[in-house]
């Protein structure tokens, strides 16, 4: 007799309930951190939980919408109510709009993995309807599979994301961890934060180990920074891995922009200050210069033509002693011929 093969269960993480936030009294809240722009800290975890259990709330957040665009104000307002309910920091409404950004990447997941796991496998439209999620009407469930997941403008953005994602050749390792949980955590009492290349290489390792390609950009980025001391993070990055898009840098996580890392035009930077405080001294010193080269022009252009009249006055005064002197010699010459011209009368008499 031999006995079945027992079949390993894949351990997977349960359904996200938010004990702690749950059990919260009422007005008691969570001490939130935020660093990078993205949650960090002992609370982090509960944090983005509680966002997750918002957006995949069918009371809250409606399920027939195309994008987060429809959602609309007053969904917005209501979600942003329910954060503050749970969780407090000191500038809580700065950072709504990174909470927003985190809220979206869960609610698109969240569409996604609904996907995945109800549509996709499925053999026809009609099983798939029957698919019906848990917390999901079924009606809207039929509105979601018939007018979102099997339209053509989804499958062409499906595909056109799965293509992306196959490109991704160095992936992150951290898990659950977020590049700005490991960034705040290797950062120093003093706050001086480790290095672009140092993060890069920790979030790449897997076992200890950092795979080839990974290795090999983590070398260029050592030769890049060799080779430009203090060059900007912004820099480093476009410098290695090519232009970055607005909604994100590779290696900074997902609250870091392009944006974020570029001085605003309206605020002033003291290298760039300085560099145009002497530009304009210098400038100021040539159009003195310039005025001083034009005055002394100014005087040599009136010396010449002082010297031209005189040349000219001289070269009169020449012609007309000239003309003088040969009407004196003419003079003088009649003169000396008359005086010794033999007389006729003293002809007569030899």
């Amino acid at each position: 007799y031999a006995e079945p093969e027992v079949v390993k269960k894949k351990k997977v993480r349960s359904k996200n309930k938010c004990k702690r936030v749950g059990k919260l009294k009422a007005g008691e809240k969570l001490s939130i951190v935020f660093f990078l722009n993205g949650p960090v800290g002992v609370n982090r975890n509960e944090f983005t939980r509680y966002l997750g259990k918002l957006v995949t709330d069918n009371t809250i957040c409606p399920v027939r919408v195309h994008s987060w665009g429809e959602m609309g104000n007053d969904v917005e307002d209501h979600l942003w109510a329910a954060v503050k309910e749970k969780f407090t920091n000191p500038e809580m409404e700065a950072y709504r709009g990174h909470i927003f950004k985190k809220m979206v990447k869960a609610w698109t997941n969240y569409r996604s993995d609904l996907n995945l796991k109800y549509v996709k496998p499925c053999q026809s439209l009609e099983d798939a309807i029957e698919n019906v999620p848990c917390g999901i009407q079924k009606d809207d469930w039929e509105w979601l599979v018939t007018e979102h997941y099997l339209t053509e403008e989804f499958k062409k953005i499906s595909v056109r994301n799965a293509n992306n994602r196959a490109q991704g050749s160095m992936p992150c390792h951290l898990g659950s961890m977020s590049i700005g949980e490991l960034t705040y955590q290797m950062t120093d009492k003093e706050g001086n934060m480790p290095s672009f290349t140092k993060v890069f290489s920790c979030s790449r390792q897997k076992g200890g180990a950092i795979d080839p390609k990974s290795a090999r950009k983590e070398a260029e980025l050592i030769e890049t920074m060799h080779q430009n001391p203090g060059i900007n993070g912004l820099d480093l990055v476009e410098k290695c891995f090519g232009p970055q898009k607005h909604g994100g840098i590779l290696g900074y996580g997902s609250g870091i922009t392009p944006k974020d890392l570029r001085t605003p035009r309206n605020e002033k930077n003291p290298e760039v200050e300085a560099q145009l405080q002497r530009s304009e001294e210098e400038k100021a010193a040539l159009e003195e210069k310039n005025g001083a080269l034009e005055a002394e022009k100014a005087v040599i252009a009136a010396e010449k033509e002082a010297l031209f009249h005189r040349l000219n006055n001289m070269e009169s005064n020449y012609m007309v002693e000239l003309r003088s002197l040969r009407e004196m010699v003419m003079l003088q010459q009649t003169t000396w011929s008359s005086l010794h011209r033999p007389h006729d009368n003293h002809n007569q008499y030899i």
